[in-house]
């Protein structure tokens, strides 16, 4: 069966090589969003159509990843969709401001395409396993 997996990050080339490294690599449908706003539109659009991971990022317009994640965990039907942080930040305060608002897993975002890679695929084994 199929894993649909949200990914909310609004670097559109973070974006690509997201879905071209973690598609092959896992049985999954990948939906990508520029930002939390559009992603809490379309869980409340969709209510019966809820992701098996979601991937946020922390730093985007009109709705940042701490806003999208604090909806998300005081929501009932949304609080228990994995939730793993994917930033290119590797500050502490944001590790712990992320796990303090319910994330399920927080990873900076390595610079190469070949780290991207090796980090997705373990994310991805991670999941299918559960």
């Amino acid at each position: 069966m199929k894993q649909l997996i949200f990914l909310v990050d609004d670097d559109e080339d973070d974006c690509f090589l997201v879905q071209h490294t973690l598609r092959p690599k896992a049985n999954c449908e990948l939906r990508s969003f520029h930002n939390g706003s559009a992603l809490i539109h379309q869980l409340n659009g969709q209510p019966h159509a809820l992701p098996d991971l979601i991937l946020l990022d922390l730093n985007m317009p009109f709705m940042n990843g701490f806003e999208t994640l604090a909806v998300l965990k005081k929501h009932p039907d949304w609080t228990a969709i994995p939730t793993i942080i994917l930033t290119t930040s590797d500050h502490q305060n944001d590790r712990e401001r992320s796990y303090a608002l319910g994330a399920d897993g927080f990873l900076t975002k390595p610079a190469d395409f070949q780290s991207l890679s090796d980090v997705l695929a373990s994310i991805s084994d991670c999941w299918r396993a559960q």
